[in-house]
């Protein structure tokens, strides 16, 4: 028997984490952009991804991907409403074990300025038509889902150059995403 606070669990469980996608809208000459960081440690030291990490014990999900987004790029989330895009959790997404991660995205009026920190070793916005199809851990598919749930946004059927973009982006990240090996 254990105590208050205490269990036992019979089954092994998963790391959580959070990734958060912050698409400007296209703004003037500026096309639609998204938010991403380049990983300044291992696992995928270097690799493009969205900024995120893991969730501290007892935070609100959405609590934690503002965090992270606020720590890794000094975007506060702010104003942004962050909706929910959906779980991943498939198996070798993440080499440093099982992780389960909550991805979050936010369409925000226009790109601001970003700077890397924490353990993202840069922050930079790009084109939808130019994301890195070399991505860390499964964020390929995590952008892809993105942008094909921004697509049905009331934001995006109000804007052909948005929905155009977003269409175009998902086009360009198709296919499988390969597993880190790190």
């Amino acid at each position: 028997m254990s105590s208050a606070g205490e269990y036992t669990y019979k089954y092994p469980r998963p790391g959580m984490t959070v990734d958060t996608a912050i698409v400007a809208k296209p703004s003037g000459k500026d096309p639609a952009q998204i938010l991403l960081i380049k990983r300044g440690k291992p696992p995928c030291e270097g690799s493009w991804a969205l900024p995120g990490g893991f969730v501290d014990e007892n935070e609100p999900l959405v609590s934690a991907a503002a965090r992270e987004l606020k720590e890794e790029t000094g975007l506060d989330a702010g104003e942004a409403y962050l909706t929910q895009v959906g779980a991943f959790g498939d198996p070798g997404r993440d080499p440093r074990g099982w992780t389960i991660s909550v991805t979050y995205a936010a369409l925000v009026p226009g790109s601001s300025s970003v700077k890397g920190a924490d353990d993202a070793a840069e922050a930079q916005w790009f084109a939808l038509s130019e994301v890195p199809t070399q991505l860390a851990f499964d964020h390929k598919l995590l952008i892809r889902s993105v942008f094909e749930k921004l697509q049905s946004s009331s934001d995006a059927s109000s804007s052909d150059d948005l929905r155009k973009s977003l269409q175009a982006g998902a086009k360009r990240l198709e296919g499988p995403w390969e597993p880190p090996k790190e």
